[in-house]
């Protein structure tokens, strides 16, 4: 003898009343008409859309944790908050100078500095490389 899992309840469709349409022939979908390329306007060149595209994910902010001195955490505050104050005026806060953004721009300048990255070992040679 086996058990229903529902026991003695019926489904739920047969309680609400509406019962199932006879089709006799079958739904016709009518096509959408077709358009022709030369009519269709597109808002932006497909080149603008690739280069926004592009702008949109070189600048997009990736969360990164390093580990730094603590005089180097002091200088960057006290740094970033020097920056902030040079303004007269207030300023939006997108447009606001942190520690990230002093970073943000150290890697810029590595990343633009001469140094013959194939011949780095360390963090010595780079400081000699670079001069400090």
């Amino acid at each position: 003898m086996t058990k229903k899992k529902m026991g003695n309840m019926t489904s739920l469709s047969k309680l609400s009343g509406i019962k199932p349409k006879p089709t006799d022939k079958p739904e016709t979908v009518t096509p959408e008409p077709e358009v022709k390329k030369s009519e269709v306007k597109a808002d932006k060149p497909k080149e603008t859309k690739a280069k926004v595209k592009k702008q949109k994910k070189q600048s997009e902010l990736v969360t990164v944790n390093i580990k730094i001195r603590e005089d180097q955490k002091t200088w960057l505050a006290n740094t970033a908050s020097q920056v902030r104050n040079n303004n007269s005026s207030p300023v939006p806060p997108a447009e606001r100078v942190y520690p990230q953004h002093l970073i943000g721009v150290a890697i810029d300048l590595l990343n633009n500095a001469d140094v013959n990255w194939a011949e780095v070992k360390n963090v010595e040679e780079l400081r000699e490389q670079l001069n400090l």
